[in-house]
This record gives C-alpha cells, structure tokens and sequence, in this order.
C-alpha cells in the first residue's frame, strides 16, 4: 500500500484517517493536526543507543557459536600429565560418547572415583576415530566451522593443547582435525580479566565467584560443560566478549 501524499487534502485527510485522528477541515489546519500528532508520535518512542553502544550490539560476540568443551582422561593418582592419558569421555555441549581406550585399557580405581565412569561402559565404547567421525557429523549438522562460525571454550589450555595432543598420539592420527589447531576460547584466564582478578580460577571457583552453584557430577565432561556454559551465559550478560585467548602451538611436545 503507498503512503498517503501530504501535499494534497486529500492526502493529508487520508494519512490523519490511518492515525485513527479527526480529517475534517482545510489544508492548513489539517497540516497542523497531521504534524502535531507525529511530533507526539516521536516523543513516545524512547531515544536511540549511542552510537558507541550501537557499534558494541553490532560486533558483540564474534562467533556465531561456543562449543562448551571438556574431556575426561585415564589417570592414576600422582600421575599428572607425564601419564599416558587417553580419552574416555569426549563431550561438546549436548554431544557425548564415552571412549575405549587402547594403552591402558583397564581403568585405574582413582580414574572411577573420580569420573564416575565404570570399566563396563569403556569396554562397550567405540574408539576415538570413530568417535571424531561422530563428531564431525554434530559439526557437519550445524555448518560449524563452515558456514557458520564457532570457537571452543574451555576451563584452562589443557584439554584442546594437552588431552587432545596425547590421544591423536595414542591413535596415531599424523594430523590433528584442523578445528583443534585455531584459537579458541580459556574462560579461565577470559573470567579472571573480565571480572579483574589476581589468579585463575577453576570451575568451582567461577562459580563460587558468581554465587553459583555446580549442578551434576564434577568430572564428569558432559555435567563440566553443561557449567562452563552456565558460566559463560553469566559472563555474556554481563557483557563479556567471546574472544579467543588461546592457540595450540604445534612445535611445542608434551
């Protein structure tokens, strides 16, 4: 439908009918009326951004998505990363598998305790390879890292730079997916200059800053991910930006 032309009589009497206002009278007073009830109009409306704010909308997070990432490892108790640690559980946000490991098949009791994850369902777990293949069809299904944007986040470097490192290793994967091998996201070292602190903190310590509390099972990777999301929404809000802080250097060996 055109807009009504107001340099006629008609057009003006039509436009002051669309406002639901009176459109009787002559050209001059029904000019007035007409600009009288948009100069009322406008002054309802409640005023723009600055354009310092409005810039900040436009680029607020440079990532269409974030991946909230955690894995957990075989380990035994004092082992640290001098440990033959491989994956066996590979969350990312609502995709999980469980892992079967292949050095140390056998979980040690300090590795259950700890994660929660029990020796029967490692032993019906497909492997890495094919568990990367599933996660490239979650990936594939999104367009992530394709058409659409995406950055993983994670609590400190270690689980892309360390964990991820060790287990192409372990399943002698000569080239690492080259999604692990771009900048991501540490919300741990992100949390602690956003909110201007001294040290990292982990997830409980995030939390307890924030006055959360963890829901589900520590150590478990889908439950850590599922409160480093909550964490990151928090930040969000607050008016983090999402920018990665982190990269895999490739000459550097465990």
């Amino acid at each position: 439908m055109e807009k009504p032309t107001l340099t006629t009589v008609e057009g003006l009497r039509l436009a002051l009918e669309e406002l639901g206002l009176n459109s009787k009278g002559l050209k001059p007073e029904l000019k007035q009326r007409y600009r009288k009830a948009v100069k009322k109009q406008k002054s309802s409306l409640p005023p723009p951004p600055p354009k310092e704010q409005q810039n900040e909308d436009k680029s607020a997070q440079p990532f269409d998505y974030y991946l909230f990432f955690d894995v957990e490892a075989t380990c035994i108790e004092g082992g640290g990363f001098k440990y033959d640690n491989e994956i066996i559980e590979f969350p990312v946000d609502e995709f999980r598998s469980y892992v079967k490991p292949t050095i140390n098949p056998t979980l040690s009791e300090f590795c259950i305790n700890l994660t929660g994850i029990q020796q029967s369902t490692i032993d019906q777990s497909p492997t890495f390879i094919e568990v990367l293949n599933q996660l490239q069809e979650f990936l594939a299904r999104y367009d992530l890292f394709q058409s659409a944007s995406a950055s993983f986040v994670t609590d400190g470097p270690f689980d892309i730079r360390d964990f991820i490192t060790k287990q192409c290793k372990h399943s002698k994967i000569k080239k690492r997916p080259a999604y692990f091998d771009i900048p991501w996201v540490n919300i741990r070292k992100l949390f602690k200059d956003f909110y201007g602190l001294k040290e990292n903190k982990n997830i409980n310590g995030m939390l307890n800053h924030l006055q959360m509390q963890f829901k589900g099972r520590e150590h478990s990777g889908l439950d850590d991910a599922r409160n480093l999301a909550a964490i990151g929404k928090h930040m969000h809000e607050e008016g983090c930006i999402f920018k990665t802080n982190c990269k895999f250097n490739r000459n550097k060996r465990l």
